[in-house]
């Protein structure tokens, strides 16, 4: 029983070594993790160190078939989290992000749009400018400049706002900053 296993492990290893190139398929083609100050449409110092208090990771896969409707740049969908180490909500997105990167330079811009999902109740004070959207689920929308760096790394800045659309209750929106590393694989 054994020799048939490693027989049939052999032969799937031959292959995948021999098949072609645009046979082999990269889901995860890139992550990202960086910190964030929140609630910065309220003013203020933005590097206060107040509101740097989250920490934020966020997965991009490629899906080859998207990227037929994109006749500039990259559609991929994405899957993100942002947790806060400040006592304010923590939350989770996903949704789509359009890329594009300049011709010449190494830099690109993007934009993405979606859902999130938060995880509990914010207990800040109704005029606290920190203070997040009101809603357990909600839209997501953000905007990222980029530079690339060597060896398939990026740093990126991001601006990302979350209304609720007074859907549950006053309308309420939070704008928040962020700085990440990128890595492409």
């Amino acid at each position: 029983m054994r020799s048939i296993i490693y027989r049939l492990a052999l032969l799937a290893g031959l292959l995948l070594l021999a098949a072609p190139a645009q046979a082999q398929f990269n889901l995860l083609p890139e992550v990202r993790a960086g910190i964030g100050a929140r609630g910065i449409d309220g003013g203020g110092n933005l590097l206060d160190p107040v509101r740097i208090g989250d920490a934020n990771v966020e997965l991009l896969f490629a899906l080859p078939d998207l990227n037929a409707w994109s006749v500039i740049g990259e559609l991929r969908p994405h899957l993100g989290a942002t947790m806060n180490f400040r006592g304010q909500d923590s939350y989770g997105y996903a949704g789509l992000s359009w890329t594009f990167q300049a011709p010449v330079l190494p830099v690109f811009v993007e934009a993405s749009a979606g859902g999130v999902l938060r995880s509990g109740l914010f207990n800040a004070p109704q005029n606290d400018p920190s203070r997040n959207f009101g809603c357990g689920v909600g839209l997501r929308v953000a905007g990222s400049v980029g530079v690339i760096l060597p060896l398939g790394t990026s740093v990126i800045g991001t601006v990302e706002h979350l209304p609720d659309f007074g859907a549950c209750g006053a309308p309420r929106a939070n704008t928040n900053v962020g700085v990440r590393l990128g890595w492409r694989f």
